[in-house]
């Protein structure tokens, strides 16, 4: 399986680049008879020619337009109006592929300087008629099957019917586009003018991107289906981090459910096995086998209550943390740990609709950060039990939404997608092919081994005050380079927005009067994380605010220092460190970093680009 872009964090592109890039959307198999323009305005070879090559323009340009509609007729579930587009479509470039065959066509081949064009502009006809002949067929027939309302299983689930057609339909769809390939192989677009290379660019550019889609779609496929229980049960660990309380990778992990999928039937598992779990979780009963200088890298409740295993920031190891307390406690095995935080439940929410709530309100995309990790404390005050049984009840409520199906898949990939770049989803599965989907999709939230695909540097926090005072938190990012000696200086700003003592005795930080400070301060552990093989030359400020916290220490090959920082309410702070990088080739930057209730600004200077390759 060939790398592909890791678009779930920042990465660092061309020089100058002051904001993260646009997101990018993975497309689907059946969207490769998407956008085919060929214009055929070469009108000097001939009058009845130019009037061909302006009619096949035409057809072309409407078949364009009609394939463009697919996508609101799936959205409306209308399979007769996407079958009317094929048979439309059908005829449109029947009628063009036609046009291209006669005579004229060949004859204009052979003229000098415009003949090149005219052959380019009838290979790229010819081969959208095959995609649309050969292929359109079963894309539309999958939209069909697709459609949202037959996707849904009752009870809560997905169908997995129409991906088992689906899996069966990619050979031959496959086929269908190396038949067309073989037509525009041999098209020199360096022999082509402007305006026709813009449009017949447009097909060969559509065509070698859907090959290496269709051959990972291939891939994995079968993996997806077999984890969505098509070949027998699993049982899968949710995580709700609560950025509230932050945590390296998010939050505070208080709050889990425990999936059971079968046949694309998800349901979850309320039972003695998931009390017994949760108890252990909270009384500290993990037997934990991580080496003494990861454990010393963090407090001492790391390992000692499950709220905390996320404090690292290699989602791996939270994830296997997790697994071994399922393991230690149930005498079995979890099928894969899952992490998402409150903002990316927000997200979802968008795609779902609203959920009623037992008390009659309803939690919805615009108020679920606010209800969840604000006004859940506030209503609670310092009865933390039911203010996690409250977080617990809503967040149940809002997974039952999303299991049940009832929603537009496109509309719910925008929004996991958007939760993925903003580093709010992770995943990890013990088998080794379906955690290679978790790296295909760059949610897997490790700290990688080498700089090969990537050069991953990051500063993440934890919180040490023992409060939810962080949904007052916001933090942005700046990296800058020093080419010439090989460095990179990275920073963190972090601003207090918190509105004054007036809050809950639960939300005001529980450990700050036996340190002498006032409750509204948050006390914040800030990881500095270098990339494999590099050294961190300074910290600034160097020793923090509590000097005595001070941790050094490599965790999976990554140099990591932190440093306990002091934010007092309204205050704002910046925290950076250099790191000297090692010798030989570097992977494209990639910056990760603790998501908070808002979104993370990152700057990369143009410094940096004479260091790092740009990301593809």
């Amino acid at each position: 399986m060939s790398p592909k872009p890791r678009s779930g964090r920042y990465r660092h592109g061309r020089a100058g680049n002051h904001a993260p890039p646009p997101r990018r959307r993975r497309r689907w198999p059946w969207v490769v008879v998407g956008t085919f323009v060929v214009l055929g305005g070469i009108a000097a070879v001939g009058g009845i020619f130019g009037l061909q090559a302006l009619e096949v323009r035409d057809d072309l340009m409407l078949a364009k337009a009609k394939l463009g509609s697919l996508t609101e007729a799936y959205k409306i579930g209308d399979a007769a109006q996407m079958q009317a587009i094929g048979t439309e479509t059908l005829e449109l470039t029947a009628q063009a592929n036609e046009t291209v065959q006669g005579p004229l066509w060949d004859m204009a081949s052979a003229v000098p300087f415009v003949g090149a064009n005219v052959a380019a502009v009838k290979s790229a006809t010819e081969a959208t008629h095959i995609i649309v002949r050969d292929a359109l067929p079963s894309g539309i027939e999958l939209l069909g099957i697709m459609s949202p309302d037959k996707l849904k299983v009752e009870g809560g689930g997905i169908n997995l019917a129409p991906f088992q057609q689906a899996q069966l339909t990619l050979p031959q769809v496959k086929g269908v586009l190396a038949e067309a390939q073989t037509k525009i192989a041999g098209i020199d677009r360096a022999a082509l003018l402007p305006v026709v290379d813009d449009a017949v660019g447009q097909l060969i550019s559509v065509v070698d991107q859907a090959g290496p889609l269709l051959d990972t779609a291939e891939q994995l496929l079968p993996i997806a289906l077999r984890m969505a229980g098509s070949e027998g049960p699993r049982n899968y660990l949710v995580v709700f981090q609560n950025n509230a309380e932050i945590r390296a990778t998010g939050g505070n992990a208080a709050t889990s459910t425990v999936i059971h999928t079968d046949a694309g039937k998800i349901q979850k598992v309320e039972d003695e096995t998931v009390e017994d779990f949760y108890l252990a979780g909270v009384n500290g009963r993990l037997r934990s086998d991580l080496p003494d200088e990861t454990l010393e890298l963090y407090e001492a409740d790391f390992t000692r209550n499950a709220q905390n295993f996320t404090r690292t920031p290699d989602f791996p190891t939270t994830a296997s943390m997790f697994s071994q307390l399922w393991t230690q406690t149930n005498d079995t095995q979890l099928d894969g740990v899952i992490s998402i935080d409150p903002v990316a439940l927000s997200y979802m929410l968008a795609a779902t609709g609203p959920v009623p709530l037992e008390d009659g309100s309803e939690i919805n995309a615009e108020n679920a950060v606010k209800l969840l990790l604000s006004d859940t404390y506030e209503r609670f005050g310092t009865n933390g039990l039911a203010a996690d049984a409250y977080f617990a009840d809503v967040s149940s409520r809002v997974f039952d939404k999303i299991a049940s199906g009832s929603w537009s898949p496109t509309a719910m990939i925008d929004q996991v997608m958007r939760s993925v770049e903003e580093q709010r989803i992770y995943a990890w599965f013990p088998r080794e092919d379906e955690n290679a989907i978790v790296t295909e999709f760059n949610v897997d939230g490790a700290l990688p081994a080498d700089n090969v695909e990537a050069t991953q540097i990051g500063m993440y926090l934890n919180d040490a005050s023992y409060s939810k005072l962080e949904y007052y938190l916001s933090t942005s990012m700046n990296v800058t380079c020093d080419p010439t000696a090989r460095t990179v200086t990275t920073s963190l700003t972090m601003n207090s927005t918190v509105p004054g003592n007036d809050l809950s005795g639960y939300t005001l930080a529980w450990r700050n009067n036996s340190l002498g400070l006032p409750r509204t301060t948050m006390i914040l552990d800030v990881l500095s994380v270098a990339p494999p093989g590099s050294t961190i030359t300074s910290i600034d400020p160097a020793d923090g605010d509590i000097k005595r916290w001070n941790r050094d220490g490599v965790e999976k090959g990554h140099p990591l220092a932190s440093r306990t920082m002091l934010l007092e309410m309204g205050e704002s702070k910046t925290v950076s460190f250099t790191a000297a990088l090692p010798e030989g080739p570097l992977g494209p930057l990639e910056v990760r970093y603790s998501p908070t209730v808002t979104q993370t600004p990152v700057t990369v200077d143009a410094s940096c680009a004479a260091l790092f390759p740009a990301a593809e």
